[in-house]
């Protein structure tokens, strides 16, 4: 193989997964378990196979066009070479073949895959919803047999890994899941059901140490318990327990994440993984803003009022008023405590979200337009999630300013899924992205393959489709830190 044979094919193999030719359609159905129909996602339905994947030249290798004759000469050899093979087709510029080619388009991806030494992200698809199958049917015998324990844990398992089998896809696939890390989601929802039987997987000696037998028993649900969960014994000691590491709890579901936020969206009952939260949860607002919150009078728990003098306890639920709009710091036990917030002043409130830190802290008490300002940390930890729902109960119409990169797109997608809302992106656009393209930073293929899970819907909202396709042309990110937003404010600002 040449050198530009296996860099054609190593491009193909990068950009694949995150291609329309990647894509498998979503099923929805019912899934039969050894004889009993366990409701998992909706009924089956045929995938879909996406377009090819069509790569030009000059995209794939920068500077090709001002490369010399020599090296230009090896590429089309490569291409042809590889056209022969019947793994690509070549488009050629105006049809006139030997010429230049305007297109190299894939037609064997398995194939690719298998001389880049590579497992297609196609074939993992399958074997993990083969193997989600399996767990499925496992699942239901085994709630059939202790049917006592952790009744509703146990319907959880049953669907979760249904819908696994019939969505799985090959950007997840690309994102790092596979056969290993579903058999050990397994391990972790057959625990908490209290299905999973001592000497089973939870038993074995693959990643458990020893620590089966008398320590896991101590660990496992109480028969009978509505949710499962195990209290008393913090996130990384359970994975010690369970794995033998103590950070494959957290880092499995990370990864998981993704799938599971789908899960969720279609309706399927997915387990609450909130306590490998060890962050103690809070974020900052800033805003001229009103809370009302739950407690009731003469309590002792109601919030006086924030920089206008109010006395505690004084009228019923009496609310706490941000008079000064001055940043505040929220952690998620006080948040949950709140019943409503509103504009001190105004009949319209908008809510400008910002995702990074150093960003909130320039804008938040300086920029112009806007009732108040959410800090989301990234992805939103569960205080920003439950202080955004409130937004949105509360009436707030919703903005986003984030990084200019796949995964700044991702955030402003899990926002309009958290408020259930359109979020309206500020600054995230081609414009502002060709404005601070020479300070970009470089993306890693991981990071371009978290394009494909960029919904329809997300790719809808205004600037994000064309700046999605700055970002794969350049394989660059710009950071939210050094974009200027005083220099727009006039065209972003809500009305």
């Amino acid at each position: 193989m040449t050198v530009w044979e296996k860099r054609i094919i190593e491009a193909f193999v990068e950009r694949y997964p995150v291609s329309a030719a990647a894509a498998v359609s979503g099923v929805e159905g019912f899934v039969k378990a050894a004889g009993n129909e366990s409701r998992a996602n909706g009924g089956e339905a045929p995938s879909r196979e996406g377009r090819p994947l069509r790569l030009q030249p000059d995209r794939i290798f920068p500077g090709f066009e001002q490369a010399s004759p020599d090296e230009r000469e090896s590429f089309l050899e490569a291409a042809e070479a590889l056209e022969q093979r019947g793994l690509l087709s070549l488009v050629w510029v105006r049809h006139r073949k030997g010429e230049a080619i305007r297109a190299l388009v894939c037609r064997k991806a398995e194939l690719l895959f298998e001389l880049a030494g590579k497992p297609s992200p196609r074939t993992v698809a399958e074997e993990v919803r083969e193997t989600a199958r399996t767990l499925a049917l496992a699942a239901e015998g085994r709630r059939q047999e202790r049917s006592g324990i952790a009744p509703e844990a146990g319907e959880i398992e049953i669907a979760l890994f249904a819908f696994i089998a019939q969505n799985f896809t090959p950007q997840d696939a690309a994102l790092g899941l596979e056969v290993k890390a579903v058999r050990d989601l397994a391990r972790l929802t057959g625990f908490f059901s209290g299905a999973a039987p001592q000497g089973g997987y939870l038993g074995d000696a693959e990643g458990v140490d020893g620590l089966a037998g008398r320590e896991m028993s101590a660990l496992r649900p109480t028969p009978g318990a509505k949710t499962g969960w195990p209290e008393g014994i913090t996130p990384r000691a359970l994975s010690v327990a369970l794995y033998g590491d103590s950070k494959r709890l957290e880092a499995l579901i990370s990864r998981f994440t993704p799938l599971l936020s789908r899960a969720r969206r279609l309706g399927v009952a997915v387990p609450d993984f909130a306590f490998l939260d060890r962050s103690f949860p809070e974020t900052f607002i800033a805003g001229k803003i009103l809370f009302q919150f739950e407690e009731t009078p003469g309590s002792g728990n109601t919030p006086s009022g924030f920089g206008n003098g109010t006395p505690p306890g004084s009228p019923e639920t009496a609310p706490m008023v941000n008079a000064t709009g001055s940043i505040l710091a929220l952690p998620l036990g006080t948040i949950r405590k709140v019943r409503s917030i509103t504009p001190i002043k105004g009949k319209t409130p908008s809510v400008l979200m910002i995702e990074n830190k150093e960003t909130f802290f320039a804008l938040a008490e300086s920029l112009p337009g806007y009732t108040c300002f959410l800090y989301t940390g990234g992805h939103p930890n569960r205080a920003a999630q439950t202080l955004a729902s409130l937004l949105a109960q509360s009436g707030f119409t919703f903005f986003h300013a984030g990084d200019l990169d796949p995964d700044g797109l991702l955030i402003l997608q899990e926002l309009g899924e958290i408020t259930g809302k359109k979020i309206q992106p500020v600054g995230m656009n081609a414009a502002t992205f060709d404005r601070y393209r020479n300070c970009g930073r470089k993306l890693e293929p991981t990071m371009l393959r978290r394009i494909g899970l960029i919904t329809r819907e997300t790719r809808s909202l205004p600037g994000v489709e064309e700046l999605i396709r700055r970002i794969e042309e350049t394989a660059l990110g710009v950071e939210q830190e050094i974009i200027d937003y005083r220099l727009f404010t006039t065209v972003w600002r809500p009305e």
